[in-house]
């Protein structure tokens, strides 16, 4: 039994950071948000928390930063994707605008 020539191959894995750890370190830079970070730990800002993963959240909505790299990816993600997200996150509805002609 012969075994088959195996040829080598070079491949590369890219680590890259999601959009939500991207707002997190983020938040960091941002003089006002690590103000709100300092008073939160304290108990001086009713409606903000820190959350599990480490962003700083207003009512459970992430905070965040003004950053135009950032908003631009967001909203890149937004509109490029095929579904609408309703904000409070209990609506989900497919949008056939982009693939089905706009008809709905």
């Amino acid at each position: 039994m012969t075994t088959p020539k195996v040829k080598p191959i070079l491949c590369a894995l890219e680590v890259q950071l999601t959009l939500l750890e991207e707002i997190r370190v983020a938040q960091t830079t941002d003089p006002q948000l690590e103000q709100i970070r300092e008073e939160t730990l304290v108990g001086k800002v009713p409606g903000f928390i820190i959350h599990e993963d480490g962003t700083i959240r207003f009512h459970n909505r992430v905070c965040v930063p003004v950053v135009d790299a950032l908003k631009k990816k967001m909203l890149d993600k937004g509109h490029n994707t095929p579904y609408s997200i309703h904000p409070r996150g209990i609506s989900c509805i497919r949008t056939y605008s982009r693939h089905s002609n706009g008809v709905t």
